[in-house]
């Protein structure tokens, strides 16, 4: 132990009024200590800073959890400013004992009347919305009993907080419109009346701002408790959009006390579709991963699961990326096959993002063939072999993903290809594999046309061994493998003999 501590717990132990402050002045000031003590005292050592108050004892305790700290409380909180510290939400729900569920300093300040202290201006300047997810951590009965405002904060006080910001209270701005807080809730209530609440703001010059969605009611819930909200997401983010406005991941994380957050009302009303829509992340990539990082492992259900997720994102990626190209002027082939993302994706920041990997390619396929083929170029199948994007999937994934598995075909014949067994089988990054996802979309009867497989009987028997039993009434195999078994004559009979019989159709 130094003598600066000694003397630094003397001081704290007299102005928190602790009861035992004789013994830590003794303490400071013994014959053994007191060289130690001269020593800080002459090095200046001695000023107090906040982690001296959060310091413990030499027997573990905490000299703040007093009733004297919170009478002297503007006292400490004037050391602290003038050390150019100030305390956080953090310092007043750190456990103050061995184990985390142990008393905090905010126990402590509703034990001996220092909840006011705490919720006041001078403590918060500059810092209303930490000020504001410390206040849910209060029980509802002391937050009752300090502001007599149902459990949310003294008006007078979030108002003086937010213009100090240069912010409107949301309240005020409401009150313009003849409106509460209360009607925007009921507004997404199973009988609101949003298109009346939404018409009255349009009225006022206003709109439905983000700010009055995640108004907390006094229980730290936001107008995403109600079903209504998810219902109407779609509508609301566009409104939003129009204005300007758009959710960031940090709304969908704020924790109000022990209310659930945004996200956490999402998966509960079935609404995590709405929350990933790739519309709401274009330009927004790594938020958008970063948010799905925060979704639980058993929410990946229903109707947006891992893959949901990746389609989305994929889709996002496109919508970003997709307007630095255009599919009617690309200058060569080539320029498809360069990264949109060469920079990012040089240094590592982002995986390369291929022009054909992207939804948007696949959407303007006829017009890209149609280029090309003026170009005398043309796509191979080791083109869309590639992997592209975040997901990393290979271009003929993202493709078949997409539903354009009859575009692939096309390339593959212009090109003089054939898709094979090892295409069929490679997978993403689920272990998905392309048949797999073909037969999730009902598309097995293009796999299986018998002129794809003409010559490759074989290699089309061999793939039919991993089409899952679940989906094998998608084909009947056996008229497949005899269409395919003449297909094959037909081409041996053209090879031999230089010209082509016609097609027979299946079973005739």
């Amino acid at each position: 132990m130094n003598g600066g501590r000694y003397i630094k717990q003397a001081i704290i132990a007299a102005l928190c009024e602790h009861p035992d402050q004789e013994k830590y002045k003794t303490r400071a000031f013994s014959g053994e200590n007191l060289e130690k003590v001269m020593e800080a005292l002459a090095e200046q050592r001695n000023k107090l800073s906040k982690e001296d108050f959060f310091t413990q004892d030499d027997e573990g305790k905490y000299l703040i959890d007093t009733p004297g700290f919170w009478r002297n409380f503007d006292k400490v909180l004037a050391i602290l400013n003038k050390a150019g510290d100030k305390f956080t939400m953090d310092d007043f729900k750190k456990p103050l004992g061995p184990n985390e569920d142990s008393r905090s300093l905010l126990d402590s300040a509703r034990q001996n009347g220092g909840l006011g202290k705490i919720f006041s201006a001078s403590v918060w300047e500059g810092r209303f919305d930490e000020m504001e997810r410390l206040w849910y951590y209060v029980p509802m009965p002391s937050r009752r009993e300090l502001f007599r405002n149902d459990g949310q904060l003294d008006p007078m006080l979030k108002r003086s907080l937010l213009n100090a910001e240069g912010r409107e209270m949301p309240e005020d701005r409401l009150a313009k419109a003849g409106l509460t807080p209360n009607d925007i809730r009921q507004a997404f209530s199973q009988n609101g009346n949003y298109e009346d609440v939404t018409r009255r703001l349009a009225q006022n010059g206003d709109w439905l701002r983000k700010e009055y969605l995640l108004l907390p009611d006094n229980s730290g819930d936001t107008v995403f408790y109600h079903q209504g909200a998810w219902d109407r997401f779609n509508d609301v983010s566009k409104r939003m959009q129009s204005r300007g406005e758009q959710f960031e991941t940090a709304d969908f994380i704020r924790q109000m006390g022990y209310s659930a957050n945004v996200l956490t009302r999402g998966y509960e009303r079935g609404g995590l579709q709405h929350v990933f829509a790739p519309q709401h992340w274009v330009d927004r990539l790594p938020e958008m991963t970063e948010l799905w990082s925060r979704v639980l492992p058993g929410w990946k259900t229903g109707t947006m699961t891992v893959q949901a997720f990746d389609k989305s994102y994929a889709e996002a990626e496109s919508m970003t990326y997709g307007k630095l190209v255009d599919y009617a002027r690309f200058e060569s082939k080539q320029a498809l096959l360069r990264p949109v993302n060469p920079d990012a994706a040089q240094s590592g920041a982002e995986k390369p993002v291929l022009p054909i990997g992207l939804k948007a390619f696949w959407d303007n396929i006829d017009t890209v063939q149609q280029k090309l083929t003026n170009m005398g170029a043309r796509l191979s199948l080791s083109d869309l072999r590639q992997k592209s994007g975040e997901m990393e999937d290979t271009c003929l994934i993202t493709a078949v993903k997409f539903g354009h598995f009859e575009a692939v075909q096309g390339i593959a014949r212009k090109a003089g290809e054939k898709i094979g067994v090892d295409d069929f089988l490679s997978k993403d990054r689920h272990g998905n594999s392309m048949l797999n996802i073909l037969a999730d979309r009902g598309e097995l009867h293009q796999v299986f046309q018998p002129e794809n497989w003409a010559g490759r009987l074989s290699e089309m028997k061999a793939l039919w061994t991993n089409v899952r039993v679940t989906d094998r009434n998608q084909v009947d195999f056996e008229q497949v493998e005899v269409a395919a078994q003449q297909a094959t004559l037909r081409q041996q009979v053209s090879d031999d003999f230089g010209f082509k019989l016609k097609p027979r159709k299946p079973g005739k």
